[in-house]
């Protein structure tokens, strides 16, 4: 994929986890900055659900990057914040080898009133 359409500047984030000598999760933390990447952003849906009662504005889509040891760490459990707003990543494409890069279905949810 040429740079040209990579054109969305994307904050990847992490949830910091803090383990005891045996390995075991002691706490988690709140989502931390790991690295920054340029990508592409292809909308797929802008929808309106219920959930509890009030409505959700929910937007889904498709994030391209550049493929790399940073991006192939990237999994469901991290965020990404993305034009002013946050969104959890739901999925992660294998590599391209063709194009160098690696497609994130990414997801978020805005309350509604």
């Amino acid at each position: 994929m040429a740079a040209g359409p990579l054109d969305q500047r994307a904050q990847f984030m992490r949830r910091t986890v803090t383990k005891d000598v045996d390995g075991e999760v002691v706490s988690v933390g709140d989502y931390a900055p790991i690295f920054k990447r340029w990508a592409n952003f292809r909308p797929l849906t802008n929808r309106e659900q219920a959930e509890g009662g009030a409505a959700q504005n929910v937007t889904s889509g498709v994030l391209t990057v550049r493929d790399g040891p940073q991006a192939r760490t990237l999994g469901n459990g991290d965020r990404v914040q993305l034009l002013g707003r946050d969104f959890n990543i739901d999925g992660v494409a294998l590599p391209d080898r063709s194009s160098g890069t690696i497609a994130l279905n990414i997801s978020t949810t805005l309350g509604g009133g």
